[in-house]
């Protein structure tokens, strides 16, 4: 069993994630797991227009059926009074691992890259790539009737937008590598596209989608008789952060009051959906001995 501590309107919430054979939730309708069935089809094609200069285009479609994902999350005030009625004392709210869905997901990625010599102990090799992908929940399992009799639903629309719209459907990188005699420089900056986080199940007041940022790696490093190698160099060189959580939000009852929105009242102050995570510039130095 998992405890994943939330806060709601301010308030500390333990929301556990159950094992399907955990007596809780059986309770609620949980059943076995079975094994997933995929499909993936593949093509691509690889050409060489000029000298030095490749590009390869692939092409997939994966399908999968019975897709094994986290239910909703189920803590309203019925649901958890049910709960305590059967004798699950303190449980604030549980979900648990169901084969709720059918996915399908295509995409392309395309590669080019290009070297060439500056000198002759110079080199430069420049890379750049794109992806496209897109996910769409092709069916949804009925809610197990102890749910349905609550209003609750076994796929909710938060736990929907999550594999549907919480990875960037674009991205775009291009990296430059420099070599010369025993040094080497490296360079890549990545483009990761925008995220979409739907806040709660039943409406739209805490929808919130983060905007498409660029990350910035960077590092020199050289090389001393084969054995020493001396780096320094910083992930996410320019220190850029995701878009903040909305600070504040209507609770549904009463339009007149906040919920502090995604950020819970500022405790949350970034989301944990972005792609490149929240933790801003990371700087190092290192030194690799070879023997």
């Amino acid at each position: 069993m998992t405890i994943l501590a939330s806060s709601v309107a301010g308030v500390p919430t333990d929301n556990r994630t159950f094992p399907v054979s955990d007596p809780v939730a059986v309770a609620l309708g949980a059943k076995a797991l079975q094994p997933e069935k995929s499909r993936n089809t593949s093509a691509g094609v690889a050409f060489y227009p000029v000298k030095a200069l490749s590009i390869t285009v692939d092409y997939y479609k994966i399908t999968i059926k019975d897709r094994i994902v986290l239910s909703g999350t189920f803590n309203q005030p019925a649901v958890v009074a049910f709960l305590q009625a059967n004798g699950f004392q303190g449980v604030g709210g549980a979900r648990f691992f169901t084969n709720a869905i059918d996915t399908r997901t295509t995409g392309v990625d395309i590669v080019a890259g290009y070297g060439f010599s500056l000198t002759p102990t110079a080199q430069l090799r420049l890379t750049a790539g794109f992806n496209h992908t897109k996910t769409l929940v092709t069916g949804v399992d009925s809610t197990p009737g102890v749910l349905a009799a609550f209003k609750e639903v076994l796929f909710d629309r938060v736990e929907r937008t999550r594999v549907e719209r919480g990875q960037p459907k674009d991205n775009f990188n291009v990296s430059g590598i420099l070599t010369y005699k025993n040094w080497v420089a490296n360079a890549r900056t990545q483009r990761f596209g925008e995220v979409t986080l739907f806040g709660t199940p039943t409406n739209g007041s805490l929808d919130q989608t983060f905007s498409a940022k660029y990350i910035t790696d960077a590092s020199v490093s050289y090389a001393y008789k084969r054995t020493l190698t001396f780096m320094v160099g910083a992930d996410n060189i320019f220190d850029v952060y995701p878009d903040k959580n909305n600070n504040n939000g209507p609770i549904a009852t009463d339009p007149n009051t906040t919920n502090g929105g995604n950020s819970n009242f500022g405790i949350f102050p970034y989301n944990a959906i972005s792609p490149f995570g929240f933790n801003g510039r990371f700087a190092y130095v290192r030194v690799i001995w070879n023997y």
